[in-house]
C-alpha cells in the first residue's frame, strides 16, 4: 500500500474549480495512476485544514502514483506503508464519509449529529471495531457534473467527518475496511479511514 500527501495551492483558481467539482477532483486523482489498467482501490480525503496556502489531500493506494506537477500541484510525497494491527490496539482516527440511509430504493443523507454517530456505530462489527468515543461534523453536500454523453450528470454526494478514539476488536475485518474504505461513495473523496496511535 502507498500513502500520498499532495500540496494544492490554495489560492490558485484551477484549485478551486478542481476542489468545488467532486467528480473533477476524482479525475484529478486518478489522473496519477494513468499508466495502470488495473489501478485498484483508490481512497482520498480533502482535509479540512489548510495549512499556509496549501490545502492537503491525502491518498491511499494499491500502486505508487505518479501525478504531472502543476501550477496546482505544488508538491506531493508518496511512502510505502502496511498495517499490523492486533487485537486490542488502540488508536485515535478520523474518517470523511457518506451517511445515508436507503428508504423506498433512495439513498438519504444524514443530518442530526446523534444520526450520524449511530451511523458509524451500526457498523462496528463490520469493520471489527468498538469506537470508545466518535465526535461527527456535518459538512453539508459536495457536488459534481459528469459529462456523459448528450446529457450531463449531476452527482451530490452528503459528506460528515468523524473522529475519534476506536479500540480493535476483529483484525482482519479492521484490515479489510482500512485497505477498501468504509460506506458509498468512495470515489469521491470519501471512505478513507486515518489511523494515530493513542
Amino acid at each position: 500500500m502507498y500513502l500520498s500527501q499532495l500540496r494544492l495551492d490554495c489560492i490558485n483558481r484551477h484549485t478551486m474549480r478542481t476542489l468545488s467539482d467532486v467528480y473533477r477532483l476524482h479525475q484529478f486523482i486518478m489522473s496519477g495512476f494513468y499508466e495502470y489498467e488495473h489501478p485498484g482501490r483508490v481512497l482520498f480525503r480533502v482535509e479540512p485544514e489548510p495549512k499556509d496556502r496549501f490545502i492537503i489531500v491525502l491518498v491511499q493506494s494499491f500502486k505508487e502514483p505518479h501525478w504531472v506537477k502543476t501550477a496546482s500541484l505544488l508538491a506531493w510525497q508518496t511512502k510505502k506503508i502496511s498495517f499490523q494491527i492486533q487485537k486490542r490496539s488502540n488508536f485515535h482516527f478520523r474518517l470523511r464519509a457518506n451517511p445515508v440511509v436507503t428508504r423506498n430504493g433512495k439513498r438519504l443523507g444524514l443530518i442530526r449529529d446523534d444520526a450520524l454517530v449511530d451511523w458509524l456505530r451500526k457498523k462496528e462489527e463490520q469493520i471489527g471495531v468498538w469506537f470508545c468515543s466518535v465526535l461527527a461534523v456535518d459538512e453539508g453536500y459536495t457536488n459534481g457534473i459528469k459529462n456523459n454523453g448528450r446529457y450531463p450528470k449531476h452527482i451530490k454526494i452528503k459528506t460528515a467527518r468523524f473522529e475519534g478514539c476506536m479500540e480493535i476488536i476483529e483484525p482482519e475485518r479492521f484490515h479489510n475496511a482500512l485497505v477498501n474504505g468504509i460506506g458509498p461513495a468512495k470515489a469521491f473523496g470519501c471512505g478513507l479511514l486515518s489511523l494515530a496511535r493513542t
